[in-house]
């Protein structure tokens, strides 16, 4: 009886793993059928954003519809400007950063780090992370010729404790007199965005402060309170600085709100009567999006700050210089008209010239535009984001190749935006997925953080 159990029992075994061979092959074939339709789509955008295109290219025939006009624009509209049929009709140069100089690992210990960039003249590198540290390296120090320089350099790295998890950073531009001062700024998971000045090998938290009449607001135990002068309901988003015409340093900041800060930043060096571990905040202008504000930047010098907020189907422009006057630009390009998006637009990176904006979507697809217009140049496939990602975009310095990361593999991908094409993937950059990437504004220097723990940075490669 017992054998006849046991046999019984191999019989059902038997059975079970034959069943399981023919589903797991049912489970690749199937995954593979999801793969050849998710390539196929994406091939179907594309002929459907060209069918577009021609079809407003004969609407402009026969009834003098011009592709260059916000959605708000007016039909007598002087200042639309014509689209330059020559942008991008020569390749790339081929040179743009393809090569590790240094490679600094765990910068934050065990945590993730979230966000990276570099300070004015790419000396300094501040990266926050998931254990809400706020860490400043000199990352030269990882290029020396020693087996432990890049140990070296992870363990003289400056380190500054922020409430919450730092989710993204932000070195200053110059600000008033001053070309040496570092500041930099750290938006956070609750909402906050910090200050920093590093000075002397050490971070020193900056408190802000903002005057009411003519009076400073205090705390009660005598310090300046800073519980608001930077700070959001939700968390941050996006933060951005700039130096506009007149010297004067600005920082936006965007949160999950949807709320924009825009805030005027002045150092103690301006204010003699102040300590100097105090920056004085003056509040500008607070802008109300319909939606959380995903992505921001600063164009045209400062006079302009350019936002994107989910579900809108258009970039805000706002004129700086002109009572923050507001026009929407579509996002939807030749069907500009069209309310509907089926896309969010989580990250905005103008071009080295200013001419244009790099979009990195939630559909795999990479949008330039041409700045101040509803222009699509180019769409750049090859990739795969969709709404659980977070994809990032950053340009080279000649402004003909963009980098961007993948949910689906390790690598960072490199686009010829002449050609919309891939022209090379830094493959397996990282070991874990790129959560960020930063592209130096001196030279061809580009920066990658990943979940490996790594933060990598890229030259070009020395011949």
């Amino acid at each position: 009886m017992d054998l006849l159990g046991d046999l019984g029992t191999s019989d059902q075994l038997t059975s079970c793993r034959l069943e399981n061979r023919v589903l797991q092959k049912k489970v690749d074939e199937l995954q593979l059928k999801v793969r050849e339709l998710t390539i196929e789509n994406e091939s179907l955008k594309a002929e459907v954003n060209e069918y577009r295109k021609e079809a407003l290219s004969l609407a402009s025939n026969f009834q003098g519809l011009s592709v260059t006009k916000g959605i708000n624009a007016g039909a007598g509209d002087d200042n639309v400007r014509a689209m330059d049929e020559h942008l991008f009709v020569k390749s790339g140069n081929g040179i743009f950063a393809s090569e590790v100089c240094a490679s600094l690992d765990r910068l934050h210990g065990s945590a993730n780090p979230l966000c990276g960039c570099l300070n004015g003249n790419d000396s300094l590198l501040a990266t926050g992370g998931a254990d809400g540290m706020l860490v400043i390296t000199q990352w030269g120090m990882a290029t020396a010729p020693s087996p432990d320089a890049s140990k070296n350099a992870v363990e003289k790295a400056v380190k500054i404790r922020c409430d919450a998890p730092v989710l993204r950073c932000a070195f200053s531009p110059s600000i008033g007199t001053s070309s040496t001062i570092s500041v930099v700024a750290a938006g956070c998971m609750d909402g906050s965005v910090k200050l920093y000045r590093y000075s002397s090998d050490r971070l020193i938290h900056l408190s802000a402060y903002t005057n009411v009449g003519s009076d400073v607001q205090m705390s009660v135990d005598g310090e300046q309170d800073n519980s608001n002068a930077l700070k959001h309901m939700k968390y941050i988003k996006d933060l951005a600085w700039c130096t506009d015409d007149s010297n004067t340093t600005l920082l936006a900041s965007a949160c999950a709100e949807g709320k924009v800060f825009l805030s005027k930043i002045s150092l103690p060096h301006v204010f003699s009567d102040v300590p100097e571990n105090v920056v004085h905040v003056e509040r500008i202008q607070t802008f109300y999006l319909p939606g959380a504000v995903e992505a921001l930047c600063f164009l045209d010098n400062g006079s302009t700050l350019c936002c994107y907020a989910r579900g809108t189907s258009y970039l805000s422009y706002f004129d700086l210089k002109h009572d923050f006057k507001l026009t929407k630009h579509s996002v939807n390009g030749a069907n500009k008209f069209d309310d509907f998006v089926s896309f969010s637009i989580l990250s905005l990176k103008p071009s080295p010239n200013g001419k244009f904006l790099a979009a990195a979507t939630d559909t795999s697809r990479q949008i330039i535009f041409e700045s101040g217009t509803s222009n699509i140049v180019r769409d750049l496939y090859g990739h795969k984001n969709d709404g659980f990602s977070n994809p990032k975009i950053a340009w080279s310095k000649s402004g003909m190749y963009l980098f961007g990361n993948s949910q689906e593999d390790t690598d960072i991908y490199v686009w010829e935006i002449a050609g919309s094409s891939i022209v090379k993937k830094l493959d397996k950059a990282h070991t874990g997925q790129v959560r960020d990437l930063y592209a130096s504004a001196v030279d061809d220097t580009l920066v990658s953080i990943s979940y490996d723990k790594t933060v990598k940075i890229w030259t070009v490669p020395f011949h």
